[in-house]
C-alpha cells in the first residue's frame, strides 16, 4: 500500500514540475523596444496642452463625437474623458502583427 502511494506522490511531483517548466516557456513579455509597436506614453502632456487637454494613459477607443474608430486609441481627452484626439489608425505588417502607421517609412 505504502508502495502505491509514493508512486502516485512522485507521479504528481513530476506532473507538477512539467505543468511549471510549460507555464514558465508560455509566459508573454511586453517591450516597446522598437517603437513601431505599442503606443509611446511618454511626451503626450505638451501635446495634449497645446488642446488644453489631458493625456490619455490608459487605453481607451478612439470614440470621438458619436463616431467609433476601432483600429486607433485615444491619445488626448477632455476634463471630463472624451476622447478629443487619437492615435493614427493601427495597420498590420507582413507578420500579421499590429503596428502604428508610420507614414515617413514607404
Amino acid at each position: 500500500m505504502n508502495k502505491y502511494i509514493i508512486t502516485l506522490l512522485l507521479l504528481l511531483l513530476i506532473i507538477s514540475l512539467c505543468f511549471i517548466i510549460y507555464n514558465r516557456k508560455t509566459n508573454e513579455s511586453f517591450s516597446n523596444n522598437n517603437d513601431n509597436y505599442l503606443y509611446p506614453i511618454k511626451g503626450l502632456s505638451p501635446i495634449c496642452a497645446k488642446e488644453n487637454l489631458l493625456p490619455s494613459y490608459m487605453p481607451k477607443a478612439c470614440y470621438i463625437d458619436g463616431n467609433l474608430n476601432n483600429y486607433a486609441n485615444c491619445k488626448c481627452e477632455d476634463k471630463e474623458g472624451n476622447c478629443k484626439i487619437c492615435y493614427d489608425t493601427i495597420k498590420k505588417d507582413s507578420s500579421n502583427s499590429s503596428v502604428i502607421y508610420d507614414s515617413s517609412v514607404s
